[in-house]
């Protein structure tokens, strides 16, 4: 006997225009609803926050990258955001103007995947930012395949010329 999946309804408020968008955009997207789209990104979202519980060892070194939108005009969000920066080991960040309003800034952190999941968190927190989202690899796990690729090239590594042959004097 098939038993039928019970459903629920979730609500949540949005932004005046964004109801249109979702609709607008399931519509292109090929979607029948904009539940189904909604579930949809939702799943993508819990999967990239499964990869913090995939890495077991909380010392294990991430590189992350974390994107942010932020209106530029809103100084109470741009202090708070600053200041969570400044506690962790952000080691690079770029910032971009989408339009008179919205920055986007993509910050890159090289820390313990603990702290990185800490940023995150703490970014999320800050009122006023309008969207996060995080990218990572683990340095344990790239370099396994880094090794996979030169061992599968004869221990040969492609494409890349060490800095002492770039630099080397040809007298």
């Amino acid at each position: 006997m098939n038993k039928r999946q019970i459903r629920e309804t979730v609500t949540f408020s949005c932004e005046s225009g964004f109801k249109d968008l979702l609709i607008k955009k399931g519509n292109e997207l090929g979607y029948q609803n904009t539940s189904q789209m909604i579930r949809d990104a939702l799943q993508n979202f819990f999967e990239s926050e499964e990869m913090f519980d995939k890495i077991s060892d909380s010392n294990t070194e991430i590189t992350a990258i974390i994107s942010v939108v932020y209106d530029q005009h809103d100084q109470k969000t741009m202090k708070k955001f600053i200041e969570v920066q400044h506690h962790f080991n952000v080691t690079f960040s770029t910032h971009y103007h989408m339009d008179t309003d919205e920055c986007l800034e993509n910050l890159i952190i090289n820390d313990k995947i603990e702290n990185v999941r800490s940023f995150l968190t703490q970014l999320r927190s800050i009122e006023g930012l309008r969207y996060t989202s995080i990218k990572f690899v683990s340095r344990t796990e790239y370099q396994e395949k880094k090794n996979m690729r030169i061992k599968k090239k004869g221990g040969k590594r492609s494409g890349l010329i060490p800095s002492s042959e770039i630099h080397q004097d040809k007298t």
